[in-house]
């Protein structure tokens, strides 16, 4: 896949397919969308595109509103490279930008910048400054510029469509398995091994301390979970903690994440990790001593295992296939 960082560095001369949007979580949705634009392309010989933004329109438009996302820029670059899509462009959203009609943004960023032939949209998209978003009313737009347009229904799971938001709301609730239904996979986290107390390390559970290195990356709730750790392209299983840890520290605003990696003994300081959670376990607890604390740990950790086996039937320790 090739990323592109602005529309006006966009060289290809190929007739493509275009989809356009935030695209957050990258959830079932969504995945309808990049199926639609996969196939269409296929079909019509088109180069497969998506447009996307950096900064997101909200962080512009509403900037002293706090935002948090589902993924990371770099986590969603990621997963689009899986979708199999052939190129991504990361334009910058500005006033100025957000300020285009619908119909120069369709006419002059679209078709004369990426060579569109062929529109998919959302069924909530919305274009130009003037919103325009019924299907009839950009298909008149698409006969007078050349381009067809195909509108995407809502996806639904367990009757609840799938949105963004929603997302965020699961997420916040820790609710981890409805998460990963709307997003069709798990939910990744990532951050850079550093330093801390050790104290896991001496009752027998050593931890990987995480800094998230985006602030906007949203943290679920505070508890323990099972998650699978990706260490040099083989997968482990791992209890993670998110919290202030309150047997150690007492009562505590600071937010750490601390992964314990189960058979893992290599260092991992200063590395990326990257972990996928997989169910959430039970909420943070003080507990009375570092004994109970261990005893707790103990069996988090054979839940953990049980988890992974019975998710992941194939799963060992630092298996390269899961």
């Amino acid at each position: 896949m090739e990323v592109i960082y602005g529309i006006g560095s966009y060289a290809s001369v190929e007739p493509s397919c275009v989809t356009v949007g935030t695209f957050d979580g990258l959830h079932i949705g969504h995945r309808k969308i990049l199926d639609q634009l996969i196939s269409i392309s296929a079909s019509k010989g088109l180069r497969s595109v998506v447009l996307t933004f950096d900064p997101h329109p909200r962080q512009i438009l509403a900037p002293d509103q706090p935002v948090s996302f589902v993924l990371t820029q770099q986590e969603k670059i990621d997963a689009f490279r899986k979708a199999g899509i052939d190129c991504l462009v990361v334009h910058p959203f500005s006033m100025a930008f957000a300020s285009l009609p619908a119909k120069e943004f369709l006419e002059d960023m679209l078709c004369n910048k990426l060579k569109m032939k062929h529109l998919v949209k959302g069924f909530n998209n919305h274009f130009g400054c003037d919103r325009l978003s019924d299907v009839e009313s950009v298909s008149a737009i698409g006969k007078q510029a050349g381009f067809d347009v195909t509108q995407v229904d809502a996806q639904n799971s367990k009757g609840v469509q799938a949105s963004s938001t929603l997302l965020r709301q699961l997420l916040k609730q820790g609710d981890i398995s409805h998460t990963r239904d709307i997003l069709g996979r798990m939910f990744p986290i990532s951050g850079k091994v550093v330093h801390g107390r050790m104290i896991g390390r001496s009752i027998g559970f050593p931890t990987a301390n995480i800094s998230i290195n985006d602030p906007c990356k949203i943290i679920p709730a505070a508890g323990v979970y099972a998650a699978v750790a990706d260490i040099d392209g083989r997968m482990w299983p791992a209890m993670l903690n998110i919290g202030s840890n309150p047997t150690v520290n007492g009562i505590s605003s600071q937010l750490l994440l601390e992964a314990h990696i189960v058979g893992y003994q290599g260092d991992l300081y200063d590395r990326t990790l990257g972990l996928e959670l997989v169910e959430r376990i039970r909420s943070e607890q003080k507990f009375p001593s570092l004994d109970a604390l261990k005893l707790q740990l103990m069996a988090d950790r054979e839940m953990v295992l049980a988890i992974c086996r019975r998710e992941f039937p194939r799963i060992a320790l630092g298996s390269r296939d899961l």
